[in-house]
């Protein structure tokens, strides 16, 4: 079946990289409605690349439809099937429900919702067997976290979880407010400094790692009853004007974030960290945004699981070469046996480091962050073919955006 994409508001890049591949199922045209200003004018710049490289160009047209509603002009005009939705984040749940009841399936960028008055949005449109609606998990798909999850699956070389009060899952993210990428400042829009359109950093880049910590343990999960909130805090990163004028290019703070600022810095409430239990595993995710990396610095990542026969640990930051690398560390001679087994038949090799026993990853096996949203966007397209997401993927879908808003709002 051909399906029509639509971009609606792309306010940020991750609507331009759905587009970074073309699939046999998707139109060539593609509807974009969006006012008129740089966040625009950057979505076509990085989409307009993908037509223009020397390898594997795509041949995308693009329809531009400028105004204030792109919704209600969407839906009137009737040209796309999908809608790609990666902009602000505290109206997009309501922008969904309204695309969801014109028959509009929807690829949402993370997060959905940012807030407890979403999340009930949220489970309407989940529950009532209408279009297909999902977020854009791409951390599944990243070569070290399968890995991850396939040896967390395997008795003989990680045991069970852990349960000796300690968190079995720990994830931890850094990453910065102000960067240079290609030797400029990266450019975001004002509204990603105003945590209540962006959301805190518990409600947006969280969502990732809930997600990982309800892979690793399997199944379906209710919020309230097998996936419980214990304790959350957020705290705040002080952004100096003249930081925040680098990254926007605006000369004042927006005025909706007046209560925040004190003389010239804005005092941004974006970090958080919340422990939970899913079916009695302990977790612990914590979000961190630091202003502006040191030269040679980057984004980081851990994300450990602590076995009863292994400790597995991904790492991922400049030390890394920017990849992510996975550590084994066994516990008994038992279970690193059977790590060697399992390496040999894969064909990975083995070699010492600080956390255990790294895998050599094979370079033609590894994808990047940006090859990851066309799997994504894969998957999506068969679920939309199938008519429906999974009931276990919908209860998922509900259960993490109902703790991360209750952990968000209790850490406000």
């Amino acid at each position: 079946m051909q399906h029509t994409l639509m971009i609606l508001n792309p306010g940020h890049f991750h609507a331009a990289l759905v587009l970074r591949e073309r699939h046999p199922a998707l139109s060539r045209d593609v509807y974009v409605y969006a006012p008129e200003g740089p966040e625009l004018t950057q979505f076509l710049k990085i989409a307009e690349s993908f037509n223009q490289r020397a390898e594997r160009p795509t041949d995308w047209v693009f329809h531009l439809r400028t105004g204030a509603d792109g919704v209600e002009c969407a839906l009137a005009e009737g040209k796309a099937d999908i809608a790609v939705l990666a902009g602000r984040n505290d109206t997009k749940i309501y922008d969904i429900e309204r695309l969801h009841r014109g028959g509009i399936h929807v690829f949402g960028d993370k997060p959905l919702t940012i807030d407890r008055a979403g999340v009930p949005v949220l489970e309407r449109i989940l529950n009532d067997g209408g279009p297909v609606l999902v977020d854009i998990m791409t951390e599944r798909h990243d070569t070290a976290a399968i890995l991850q999850h396939e040896l967390a699956g395997d008795p003989e070389i990680f045991g069970g979880f852990a349960e000796d009060g300690e968190p079995a899952i720990e994830i931890e993210s850094v990453h910065y407010l102000c960067k240079i990428v290609n030797g400029a400042p990266l450019v975001r829009p004002a509204w990603f400094f105003d945590v209540a359109r962006q959301g805190a950093g518990i409600a947006d880049v969280s969502t990732h790692f809930l997600d990982q910590a309800q892979w690793m343990v399997g199944g379906a999960f209710t919020f309230g009853r097998d996936l419980v909130l214990e304790a959350a805090r957020c705290w705040r990163t002080a952004v100096p004007l003249a930081k925040f004028s680098a990254s926007t290019g605006e000369t004042a703070f927006p005025a909706s974030v007046a209560k925040d600022v004190t003389g010239d810095v804005l005092h941004l409430n974006c970090n958080g960290e919340f422990r939970c239990r899913l079916r009695g595993v302990a977790a612990k995710i914590t979000v961190i945004w630091d202003l502006e990396a040191e030269p040679g610095g980057g984004d980081r990542l851990l994300q450990r699981l602590r076995g009863t026969r292994s400790v597995l640990t991904i790492r991922q930051s400049p030390q890394t070469g920017g990849r992510s690398e996975l550590s084994v560390a066994p516990k008994d001679a038992a279970a690193e046996q059977s790590l060697r087994a399992w390496c040999a038949r894969r064909g990975f090799g083995l070699e010492p480091g600080e956390e255990g026993l790294k895998l050599a990853i094979p370079p033609e096996i590894r994808s990047t962050h940006e090859m990851h949203f066309a799997s994504v966007r894969d998957e999506f397209l068969k679920a939309v073919d199938a008519g429906m997401v999974p009931e276990e993927t919908r209860r998922n879908l509900a259960a993490k955006y109902a703790l991360l808003a209750e952990a968000a709002a209790r850490g406000a």
